[in-house]
């Protein structure tokens, strides 16, 4: 077992994994710092499983997993819910520190705010017409099938994109055109 881990840490690289929104394989140890069993129950909870099937995938026995799904709360200060039976971790707001599950995170892009701020998704269009999503100090979801590039919130480009509002042209480069801003993760 794991103990005295960096929680904010593994609470970071955790949100990063369910955010890719795709279960990585498992090559001996899991980015908890888990090896064996244990890491194979830590990468079958970023897609979701019950108890027998934790048991079944990792060679466990129930109360091994139960205790682990423990372990990940209370040592990596991880969320984990429950949900018709299937365990899964949750992506763990790094403001609120909610758990924000799947349909949480995909309604949150669904929202249009008024103007960009920390945490949240926009679109931008170029001079040449070309359309991309950006997400201001965190790693986004994809939108409807398109790629969102983060940036980081101190860095220039992002910084002349803070409190803009849709419409607003961005002299940065060669030039935007805010098209659309979603709240996503903002505390706006």
């Amino acid at each position: 077992m794991t103990f005295n881990r960096d929680k904010r840490n593994d609470i970071k690289e955790t949100n990063i994994l369910i955010l890719k929104n795709r279960k990585p394989l498992f090559n001996g140890e899991s980015w908890l710092g888990h090896t064996k069993d244990c890491g194979i129950i830590d990468y079958e909870l970023l897609s979701g499983a019950t108890k027998n099937e934790l048991v079944k995938r990792s060679g466990r026995e129930l109360s091994g997993v139960v205790g682990h799904i423990s372990h990940l709360k209370s040592e990596h200060g991880l969320k984990i819910s429950k949900i018709d039976e299937i365990y899964k971790l949750e992506y763990s707001h790094p403001q609120t520190n909610k758990a924000l599950t799947q349909f949480d995170l995909e309604d949150l892009m669904k929202i249009d705010i008024e103007r960009i701020t920390k945490y949240c998704t926009t679109q931008l269009e170029n001079k040449d017409g070309n359309l991309k999503w950006y997400s201001i100090g965190i790693d986004s979801q994809n939108i409807e099938g398109e790629e969102v590039t983060p940036l980081t919130e101190n860095k220039e480009f992002a910084q002349t994109l803070l409190n803009k509002k849709t419409g607003d042209y961005v002299n940065f480069g060669t030039g935007f055109k805010i098209v659309a801003i979603k709240k996503y993760l903002s505390i706006e």
